[in-house]
C-alpha cells in the first residue's frame, strides 16, 4: 500500500516560496545530516508544487478576465471546480 504525501497547511503563495527559500539555504550550506537534507527536500517538493499549483489557478483566472475583457470587461471570479460563481461582474476583494 502506497504511504500518502503529508498535506501542507493552506499557505499564501508568498509564505509558501519564503518557506522553500529557506529550505534552498540550509539545504545548499552542506551543514545538515542526511536525513534532515532528505527530509527537507521532500517538503521544498511539496511547497514547490503548491507554489506552481498557486501560480496556475491565477494564471487561468487571468485567461478568463482577458477573455471576459474582449466581450465588455465584464469580471467573472474562477472557481477552480469548474462552478459558477455567485457573483457576476464584481471584482473580488
Amino acid at each position: 500500500m502506497k504511504e500518502q504525501e503529508p498535506q501542507e497547511p493552506q499557505l499564501s503563495f508568498e509564505a509558501a516560496a519564503e518557506q522553500l527559500e529557506e529550505l534552498v539555504a540550509r539545504m545548499e550550506s552542506g551543514r545538515q545530516p542526511l536525513t534532515s537534507l532528505i527530509a527537507d527536500y521532500e517538503r521544498g517538493s511539496r511547497l514547490l508544487a503548491l507554489c506552481r499549483s498557486q501560480l496556475e489557478q491565477m494564471h487561468r483566472r487571468l485567461e478568463i478576465w482577458e477573455q471576459n475583457a474582449a466581450s465588455g470587461g465584464e469580471w467573472k471570479e474562477f472557481s477552480p471546480d469548474g462552478a459558477t460563481p455567485s457573483r457576476q461582474g464584481e471584482l473580488p476583494l
